[in-house]
């Protein structure tokens, strides 16, 4: 039994599939190298491949080591421009991990389309090579949004309310009286934590604030017991904590009840 391989089909296929590969390594380790440059690792990383197929002795376990060790390494630390060794370890890893993924798209992808030859597996490693990296800008996306959404307990009048807290750099609001950051509760939030006859308790106060549509305004702020924060990067207490009561709605978003106001988790 033997396999007749078209050693230029062969060598065109690998350099394809490994430049997808390789930049997918790129996008997930975000790594600095140019498209030209994963191309030219890809070359690499199929020529060298080829040269062991044609190599008359054949020695499966130096073959093996070969094409794992030494053929990767030099194509993703080329291909994906990685100097440090962790960084090339990782690099490894995430391309045999891209590899097993997008060889197991290709032939759900092939069940589909039916057909065989080389334009099929060139549009089939484009389009496992598309849905591949679409996924990664949705997971990038979730994480970034899911990032920024803190776990928030607000402690006040013997009560507790646990809400979704926003960072937002965007809110610079600032207690000129005491020079303490305010975050901005929802209308709902408010109403439960701080009633119209025990409001007084909490050292209300109106400070000025500017926002979109609205150049000069004043807005209501009061001092909560604590404020508990969780979240990425952050796990800690805020005594006396400010905020300001958003009583009208639509100001917040249905997915966070308190705009946090940056300082608390970075200074």
């Amino acid at each position: 039994m033997y396999y007749e391989i078209f050693i230029d089909v062969f060598f065109l296929t690998n350099v394809i599939l490994d430049y997808f590969l390789l930049r997918i390594v790129n996008r997930l380790l975000k790594c600095s190298a140019t498209h030209f440059r994963s191309l030219v690792g890809s070359v690499l990383g199929a020529f060298g491949v080829c040269l062991i197929i044609i190599w008359p002795e054949k020695h499966i376990l130096l073959n093996t080591i070969l094409v794992h060790v030494v053929i990767n390494t030099i194509m993703v630390k080329f291909g994906c421009k990685i100097n440090h060794w962790r960084r090339l370890v990782q690099g490894i890893l995430v391309l045999y991990a891209a590899s097993f993924l997008c060889g197991g798209m290709l032939l759900m992808l092939k069940r589909y389309v039916g057909a065989e030859g080389l334009l099929t597996f060139l549009f089939l490693s484009a389009i496992s090579y598309l849905l591949i990296t679409a996924g990664i800008q949705v997971y990038t996306y979730l994480k970034k949004r899911n990032s920024h959404i803190y776990e928030v307990v607000l402690y006040a009048n013997g009560k507790q309310k646990k809400v979704k807290g926003l960072y937002d750099t965007g809110n610079r609001l600032t207690d000129p009286f005491n020079r303490k950051p305010v975050s901005i509760v929802d209308k709902s939030v408010a109403e439960e934590l701080f009633p119209e006859d025990v409001i007084e308790k909490f050292k209300p106060h109106y400070i000025p604030f500017k926002s979109v549509g609205c150049d000069h305004g004043v807005i209501l702020v009061v001092t909560l017991d604590y404020l508990y924060l969780k979240g990425e990067g952050a796990d800690q207490v805020v005594n006396e904590a400010a905020i300001a009561l958003a009583w009208e709605n639509g100001l917040l978003s249905k997915d966070y009840q308190i705009i946090l106001n940056p300082d608390l988790i970075d200074g």
